[in-house]
């Protein structure tokens, strides 16, 4: 195996075990996963670390991500198709069957996403009203087990207008976007990662919605999701506006 093709290996099994567990993964379950030597997988760690992808905490011999991996992670998972099928049913029942009126929807929508994903969710519409669900979530998160980050994390939250102000700014490229730790706008939300898509009426954006969670975000299946709902928002939308 190529030297580089396998140090993305373990690379993508050191994401996929700490998006899970949120715990610093060691050599030695990597390389019951690969079939290699310990040796084998700690150098490829070493390298690993050394280009910015990896990094090990200071009470662990493992390794954790970088914000560095999980955008080269993101970055790859934008680029695919998308598999929610499963959740796609589900979201058709619960929403798109079930509530007839925009209106009815929209209400329903930011709760059903946040049990759907475990994250906090928010939908926008119109551009200055927000509704939010599911911000018990985040504090579920072992990323946020500490009484100043809470609280810091929540008054971010409640302040609504600012916080309108990030999500409208990310929602007006007119794209899905990822933003991971330090890339989002304020310094409150670096612990967290938050997904936006909007969604358009004739091609003008009305409005968007979106997931925050820990930067440790199950990508996978939140990335889709967020496109699905966007795309049949604006569909929904053509019809009754």
């Amino acid at each position: 195996m190529d030297r580089e093709v396998r140090k993305r290996k373990i690379l993508d099994i050191i994401l996929k075990a700490h998006i899970e567990s949120g715990l610093p993964v060691g050599s030695r379950y990597v390389s019951n996963v690969m079939g290699l030597s310990s040796a084998t997988i700690r150098n490829a760690m070493a390298d690993l670390e050394e280009e910015g992808y990896v990094e090990q905490p200071h009470t662990s011999a493992g390794r954790i991500p970088t914000e560095m991996a999980y955008r080269l992670y993101v970055n790859s998972l934008l680029n695919e198709s998308d598999h929610v099928s499963y959740e796609r049913e589900r979201l058709n029942n619960e929403l798109f069957s079930r509530y007839r009126t925009y209106n009815e929807m929209i209400e329903h929508t930011s709760a059903a996403i946040s049990h759907l994903t475990n994250y906090t969710s928010f939908v926008i519409y119109p551009k200055d009203h927000l509704y939010m669900d599911g911000v018990h979530c985040m504090f579920e998160q072992p990323e946020f087990n500490s009484l100043d980050d809470i609280r810091k994390l929540l008054k971010a939250l409640d302040e609504k207008e600012r916080l309108l102000d990030m999500i409208n700014s990310y929602i007006s490229t007119g794209s899905l976007n990822v933003h991971i730790g330090k890339e989002n706008k304020r310094d409150e939300f670096e612990s967290c990662s938050i997904v936006t898509a909007c969604y358009t009426v004739r091609k003008r954006i009305v409005g968007g919605l979106g997931i925050i969670g820990p930067v440790r975000m199950k990508y996978r299946s939140v990335v889709p999701l967020v496109k699905y709902l966007a795309d049949s928002f604006s569909r929904m939308l053509e019809r009754i506006l």
